[in-house]
């Protein structure tokens, strides 16, 4: 669509239209089924930019005004029929895109599925001794959670930061935060490997709960050396 079409329909919309062309335009409407969709998509993505604007956006709305008035200048120079508005939000397709795209990208919370592709365990060979640890193992990296961590549970000894590791992650999986953070603490505090990751998983459990400043607390303490700093910076600015 042209941007006459636009002003069209935003001329509809405003009830700014004289009497004979508003019924000329409805009968395209009824007789223009490629008119009437395109009318359709703009009246309902301009109702949702109306209430999706909040105060922060005032920047952005006053730039798209000025995008606008300067799109739809020789249009205005054509036309006295119309008045048109200071604020056009769809001036075209293109920036219909463009808008949704914004909204979207600044409104969204992150959540923990954004995060939660895990590394596989591989602590045990093909045919060695410990069950529980070798079903631990090919439960989680199939991602049948709730039976890694049962199976997990079942180990005598889970002193090893890498056991603890994994087997935090499957009890953050399926919603058992406490045991989960108590695992992750007591890696934290050693000087294993997992020692920074152990602190990205607890902002993660946090993330995964809704409780946002605890989670920005914990990334906050990520080293620049941690294999996960630049995620958690990332974060950070979409959580603030």
């Amino acid at each position: 669509m042209n941007e006459e079409a636009y002003i069209r329909f935003e001329s509809y919309l405003n009830n700014e239209m004289l009497e004979q062309e508003r019924l000329d335009f409805e009968s395209e409407l009824r007789d223009n089924s490629q008119l009437k969709e395109s009318f359709e998509l703009y009246k309902e993505t301009t109702a949702f930019v109306k209430q999706k604007f909040s105060p922060e956006t005032t920047a952005f709305k006053k730039n798209l005004e000025s995008i606008s008035e300067g799109y739809f200048a020789e249009s205005k120079k054509k036309t006295k029929v119309f008045s048109i508005r200071p604020w056009h939000y769809a001036v075209a397709a293109s920036v219909l895109v463009l808008l949704g795209t914004w909204i979207f990208s600044n409104n969204s919370i992150p959540e923990y599925s954004d995060y939660s592709q895990h590394e596989n365990a591989s602590f045990v060979e093909r045919g060695a001794g410990n069950e529980n640890l070798k079903n631990a193992q090919d439960f989680f990296n199939k991602k049948e959670y709730a039976k890694a961590a049962v199976s997990f549970g079942k180990i005598e000894n889970l002193d090893n930061p890498e056991y603890q590791y994994f087997y935090a992650i499957a009890l953050i999986e399926t919603n058992q935060y406490k045991k989960a953070e108590g695992l992750l603490e007591q890696i934290r505090q050693g000087t294993s490997v997992y020692k920074n990751k152990a602190i990205w998983y607890l902002a993660l459990s946090k993330l995964k709960q809704h409780d946002l400043e605890q989670c920005k607390v914990m990334l906050k303490q990520i080293p620049q050396d941690a294999e996960d700093y630049d995620e958690a910076q990332e974060l950070i600015k979409h959580l603030e």
